[in-house]
């Protein structure tokens, strides 16, 4: 492909991400001066056994002293409800005010109800990049599944904070722990992450062709080890606005077999070892409504990440990133979705294949190619999605569920239509797969199940512009 006809898709694609983001509201102006106000005397948190009622109180769009317009309380109330339930360590949130005093001064109340923190999950996942892959493409063999406990303590200390432990076998050999702390100063504005993993695997796809991964598997010994370590210092000094600056260090080995025989280009020059130091800042805007199945409000990421901080590192690689979500709800029941992203590289030269990963990893997916792979320098994702909401029930479990919080069961469903535009831009290794360096589509209906208000499953009829097609399943589990 020309370098004219690479820029025409490029600009292309750019002025479709203008076309449907312009017209997005970021401020609205405040028409309520002429409206009586109310004024917060005292807020009250019940509910809250383990939690702080500090880390309650951070989440309010509210303190105590301040006045609020009367016709807007119910939508701050609201608001605010929905931060809470996005700490994600409670499974019912209700405020109301409790009391009106004189002057129209007010006692907002605020009842919660903890959910469980404690998961040692077992782990039965696949080693594939989802269930389809799994499925379709090796026999759907139980010998390709991981197992092992996935543990996880949330709200440790009352702060809203994880810790992680994770012990995977089978398949592929994982071992993780991680901490997030939120907010460990006294405003709770800085929040801290820590984590050390270490992986292992017999198998690894070593090279792309056609667009799918190549395997190499020898069962007597190990094709890749990763240690990985990691610490994070989060600044959120305001609500919705929040920047990290993460320092990371990798160590990555594959086999001989791989590195000097099969693709020489894995890690470049025949090298079978990559070790780097990378800095990571991220930035991020956070106005959604609701983070785990948001129907209102927008969002703004933005990372820049710098492989390779010491002259000696065996990768240096620079990369932009940013993201765009702008949710439209029209009324109760009809809302849209657009979510854009665009990733960037420098240096132009040929980089290792092991780190030309663009589409198909990860959420970066044009839904449709879930078997395929695009991997580029560079790429850009635009999703569009309606979702028509046709339940919205509380359901009470009763003695069919032993843990006392999650006997209501909040459940909504959603009718989903769904359409992807995706391209990615490599210049070193597209000869031999022919999906790069063009634009890719996928459209299709779905079926969206939202529970206990950050679990979702999503069942999605996708086909792409090649007329291939399939069901697929995606779950987020929300911890």
């Amino acid at each position: 492909m020309t370098l004219s006809r690479t820029l025409s898709y490029c600009l292309n694609f750019k002025i479709l991400i203008l076309f449907f983001f312009l017209p997005a509201v970021l401020c609205a102006q405040d028409d309520s001066i002429s409206e009586p106000f109310v004024f917060i005397q005292k807020i009250l948190v019940e509910g809250n056994k383990r939690t702080k009622t500090g880390t309650v109180l951070r989440e309010l769009r509210f303190e105590t002293g301040d006045s609020l317009p009367l016709g807007n309380l119910q939508t701050v109330l609201e608001r605010s409800r929905l931060l809470l339930l996005n700490l994600g360590v409670f499974t019912e949130v209700n405020l109301s005010v409790a009391e009106w005093g004189h002057e129209r001064q007010v006692d907002i109340l605020v009842h919660v109800t903890e959910g469980w923190y404690v998961y040692p999950v077992p782990i039965l996942s696949l080693s594939d990049r989802n269930v389809n892959v799994w499925w379709n493409e090796f026999d759907h063999s139980f010998k390709r599944v991981n197992y092992g406990l996935d543990w996880s303590q949330l709200n440790l200390t009352g702060r809203a904070d994880v810790l992680k432990a994770k012990a995977q076998f089978g398949y592929t050999n994982s071992y993780e722990l991680f901490y997030r702390s939120p907010g460990f100063n006294r405003s709770r504005t800085l929040g801290l992450e820590a984590s050390l993993s270490y992986g292992r695997a017999h198998e690894l796809p070593y090279q792309t062709t056609a667009n799918k991964l190549e395997f190499l598997r020898v069962r007597e010994a190990w094709q890749i080890e990763q240690l990985r370590a990691s610490i994070t210092l989060i600044s959120r000094p305001k609500l919705f606005i929040s920047q990290s600056l993460t320092l990371e260090y990798r160590d990555n080995q594959v086999s001989d077999t791989i590195a000097k025989v099969l693709n020489p280009d894995y890690y470049l020059d025949g090298k079978n070892r990559q070790r780097h130091f990378s800095a990571i800042y991220t930035l991020s805007f956070d106005y959604r409504d609701f983070r785990p199945y948001p129907l209102k409000g927008w969002r703004a990421y933005f990372e820049v990440r710098k492989n390779g901080l010491l002259p000696t590192d065996d990768l240096h690689l620079f990369r932009a990133f940013v993201e765009w979500n702008q949710y439209f709800s029209f009324n109760k029941w009809l809302s849209l979705e657009l979510k854009g992203k665009l990733r960037s590289s420098l240096p132009r030269g040929k980089p290792p294949q092991s780190n030309n990963q663009a589409l198909g990893y990860g959420g970066n997916l044009v839904r449709g190619y879930d078997y395929y792979v695009i991997d580029g320098l560079d790429f850009g994702l635009l999703h569009t999605s309606w979702h028509l909401q046709i339940l919205d029930r509380h359901f009470n479990l009763g003695m069919f569920m032993p843990v006392k919080a999650y006997r209501k069961l909040p459940l909504k469903v959603y009718l989903a239509v769904n359409n992807d535009l995706g391209w990615t831009n490599d210049p070193h290794y597209a000869a031999t797969n022919p999906l790069t360096n063009r634009i890719l589509y996928g459209y299709g209906p779905g079926l969206d199940f939202v529970l206990y208000y950050d679990k979702s499953i999503r069942f999605e009829w996708t086909w792409n512009d090649h007329g291939e097609g399939g069901f697929f399943l995606r779950v987020n589990t929300g911890f």
